[in-house]
């Protein structure tokens, strides 16, 4: 009796755990940070075509890009690995702009839901295609770190349109990106930052998606730690917004929701407590998944980044 019930464990629970656990995390790991066809991740629609919030977010920025038509033109650059990225440029005519830096996997028309606040002040506006998204080069997501050579890109390219100042917006990896920016020596021109859901580290927020989405946490997330060191020459769990928040130098605003189940509260409060920055505000809003804050309470965000940018124009 206890052979045949050690025999239907082994058949019906062990092996195929096992079998999975070889199986899958490879197919999780292209499902999450691979670009797999033209129309994936790309600049036809939100990621998530059923998420109520998430459409009407794509239809503020169809409206943002309708009534600014005018103001907006394509912009260009090449990263220092090479990599040909485009995005869009809303030109108001000041000496200060936004670079709005999307979360995986969003293209720069998605970002245009953050652009409202920006536009009111009279700020340009640059929402761009992170690496492997849009309409820009590249195979994989960046995992944060190497989406740092396409803000600095593209910073520099603004900067050398005449931008004297110039503001970061990050959403979700776009905000981890900002971290790594400002964390390591920086050009002086970059004068603020926003991060809207910014994580810990890369190694905690992805075992958190992979236990929710996708069920075997181990041993997927070391194939994730493994595959993304060998591609970007960062360990996932090492190196992070904990290892460069003290390091900020420029004023900053983070805002955070007490639900977001990736960036969760007690580390982003951590993290504020790190920020090195002597003009910091920390915004919680209790209400909000992740990235998902400004269609929850649009007012209190952009009466936030108003704030911001209001310092950035004083200095």
């Amino acid at each position: 009796m206890w052979e045949i019930i050690v025999a239907l464990i082994l058949i019906f629970i062990v092996i195929p755990y096992i079998g999975m656990a070889f199986v899958m995390p490879p197919i999780v790991f292209n499902l999450v940070l691979k670009r797999r066809h033209e129309d994936n991740w790309s600049r036809n629609h939100p990621s998530d075509l059923k998420n109520e919030e998430m459409l009407a977010m794509w239809d503020q920025s169809l409206s943002f890009r309708k009534q600014n038509d005018q103001y907006g033109s394509e912009i260009e650059t090449t990263t220092s690995d090479g990599l040909h990225l485009k995005g869009l440029y809303y030109d108001f005519g000041s000496k200060t702009a936004v670079i709005i830096v999307p979360g995986r996997p969003e293209s720069c028309i998605y970002s245009l839901h953050y652009a409202y606040p920006y536009k009111d002040k009279g700020i340009n506006v640059c929402v761009i295609d992170t690496r492997a998204h849009g309409l820009s080069e590249g195979k994989y997501s960046g995992c944060a770190y190497a989406e740092k050579e396409d803000i600095l890109a593209f910073a520099k390219t603004l900067h050398e349109k005449g931008i004297e100042k110039i503001i970061l917006h990050g959403i979700c990896v776009g905000s981890g990106a900002i971290a790594f920016v400002l964390g390591n020596p920086h050009p002086s021109y970059i004068k603020g930052a926003v991060t809207d859901g910014l994580f810990h580290d890369f190694y905690s927020t992805m075992k958190r998606r992979i236990r929710r989405n996708h069920g075997i946490v181990y041993p997927t997330i070391f194939l994730f730690r493994h595959k993304i060191k060998k591609l970007y020459g960062v360990d996932i769990k090492k190196e992070g917004a904990f290892t460069l928040a003290q390091n900020f130098d420029v004023p900053f605003l983070m805002l955070a929701s007490k639900k977001d189940i990736f960036s969760i509260s007690k580390e982003t409060a951590f993290l504020f407590a790190l920020n090195g920055s002597k003009e910091k505000e920390m915004v919680w809003f209790e209400e909000g998944a992740h990235s998902h804050l400004r269609i929850t309470d649009h007012p209190r965000y952009d009466e936030a980044v108003y704030r911001l940018i209001d310092k950035v124009e004083s200095l």
